[in-house]
């Protein structure tokens, strides 16, 4: 078949859904606790955001991937591969590369799960956001200039703040795995 062989990363895949499964129980659970929805309509959206932010994350590491430095690519499908870095210019950098990419992932994805979670909502019919009011008193005018605040930017604060919280607990929930995963494997080979 010429010089590279087709593979498939099986265990890259497993990982991939086993990383999903605990990101959806974990945001579901914030998602109910903090947006007070039920079990079904809870585990519906983090399911949905979830899919969403992998789908869309691996769309565009595809459409990066090719622009990526070839040593930095070898690093890449050697730790998606081989779960290990190969000894090349790059690998005392990996660190910060690492670091700074799980950064960008880490506010990449918290951006489309905000979208994603309030175009789904919208489109179910169960955001919760009050309208911007049009004509209001005086008084009310006063109240709400003096406290700084209104309805609206408050309840759009809570709905950032779940779903910020949703998304640190999933990733520091795969951070985790992933450290054990390594660990595991080191130890036993």
């Amino acid at each position: 078949m010429g010089e590279l062989e087709p593979v498939f990363p099986l265990k890259a895949v497993m990982f991939q859904i086993l990383f999903l499964l605990v990101a959806i129980a974990l945001e579901a659970m914030v998602l109910r606790q903090k947006m007070r929805l039920g079990y079904r309509q809870s585990v519906r959206y983090a399911t949905a955001v979830n899919l969403l932010a992998v789908v869309v994350g691996w769309f565009a590491f595809l459409a990066i991937e090719p622009l990526i430095e070839p040593r930095l690519q070898a690093q890449v499908i050697s730790y998606v591969l081989f779960d290990s870095l190969i000894n090349n210019t790059l690998k005392p950098q990996m660190g910060w590369i690492i670091l700074v990419a799980g950064l960008g992932a880490f506010f990449i994805t918290l951006l489309i799960k905000l979208k994603g979670l309030e175009l789904l909502m919208r489109t179910m019919g169960t955001w919760k956001l009050p309208a911007k009011p049009k004509d209001l008193s005086r008084q009310e005018r006063y109240s709400r200039s003096r406290t700084g605040t209104t309805l609206y930017q408050e309840a759009a604060s809570q709905f950032a703040i779940a779903i910020l919280q949703a998304n640190a607990l999933s990733f520091s929930a795969i951070l985790l795995l992933l450290v054990l995963r390594s660990y595991i494997f080191r130890s036993v080979a």
